[in-house]
Parts: structure tokens; C-alpha cells; sequence
């Protein structure tokens, strides 16, 4: 482990730097052909500081983040009252890495991080059918698909799978 390397959970004070991440990961993930313009509406009007603010300081949500000597790198956001019955009541909304920290296990390690930061049996996530390194990632952390759903903006709509993690008893008790 990076010895520069800490986990935390989220404050108001790190609203801009969650908007700023957030956008700079998802353009580098979903703007592959380049940006246009549902593309910048969209993380212009859903990635700002207000939105964060409002994430932080809701209980339903938990943002928790990882830092490299004070620099946020990762986070990940915890919806703990997802209301679709066929799925566990916590969702992991967003789990993003910039990618020049990619590869070096801190997506592991803030995994583990949120799964003890979690009180619950189980939790699911979404992911593009197309990120196939993030499916391969999930997979290997023990996640197993549970159907499928769709991401719809910009009159567009992409295919995501769902997944889904269920904790060991054993885990749940050292958390």
C-alpha cells in the first residue's frame, strides 16, 4: 500500500474537487468519439458543487473518498436506500479513480474501504456494458451479474450491467 495513500470520509470541503474528478473521469470514460454537446449539458448541469454539497449532507448518501498526500485521486458514493425491490437496499452510485492512479490496487483497497464503512449484507452497482476493464475489476472483487438496465441521456440510451456483491458473514463481523 502507498504509504501516501489515505481514505476518508467526504466533507463540504471537498465539493469542488468531487465536481472536478467526477467530470474529468467520466469524460475520459464516456467521451471516447470526443465531446458534444449532450455530453458537456450533462456533466455541466449533474457534476457541480451544489449537487455534491447536497450529496454530503443527505444521510441517505455517503461519499468516501481517497487521497494521495492531501490530493483527491478516488471516491466512491454509497446510496444506502435504493428503493428497487429485486436488489439490496445500498447502491455504490459512482466509483471513480483518476486515471493516473489506475492499476496500482487503490480501487481495491477503497472497496474494501466502503465495504466497512457498510452495515449492510449486500450491495449493487451499475457499469457500461463497454467498460470492460471496470466489469473485469468488479468481477474479480467478487461481483456477479444480476441483470441488466439503461442509462438514457442526450435522447441515448446505453446498456449497463448490474451487479451484485454479497459480504460474507464472517467479513461483515471484522468490519
Amino acid at each position: 500500500m502507498n504509504p501516501h495513500i489515505s481514505f476518508r470520509t467526504a466533507s463540504l470541503a471537498d465539493k469542488q474537487n468531487l465536481a472536478a474528478l467526477t467530470i474529468q473521469v467520466w469524460l475520459h470514460t464516456y467521451a471516447t468519439d470526443g465531446v458534444r454537446h449532450d455530453i458537456s449539458a450533462y456533466v455541466l448541469s449533474e457534476f457541480t458543487t451544489e449537487k455534491f454539497a447536497a450529496q454530503i449532507n443527505n444521510p441517505q448518501y455517503r461519499l468516501l473518498i481517497a487521497e494521495n498526500k492531501c490530493h483527491l485521486i478516488a471516491y466512491a458514493m454509497l446510496d444506502l436506500a435504493t428503493s428497487n425491490a429485486d436488489l439490496p437496499s445500498a447502491e455504490l452510485k459512482t466509483f471513480y479513480i483518476q486515471e493516473t492512479f489506475t492499476g496500482q490496487g487503490i480501487g481495491k483497497q477503497l472497496l474494501a474501504y466502503v465495504e466497512r464503512n457498510l452495515n449492510q449484507q449486500a450491495y449493487w452497482l451499475s457499469v457500461n456494458s463497454n467498460n470492460t476493464r471496470a466489469i473485469a475489476f468488479y468481477v474479480h472483487q467478487g461481483f456477479v451479474q444480476h441483470g441488466v438496465t439503461y442509462f438514457e441521456f442526450g435522447g441515448n440510451q446505453y446498456q449497463n450491467k448490474v451487479l451484485v456483491k454479497h459480504l460474507k458473514a464472517v467479513d461483515i463481523k471484522h468490519m
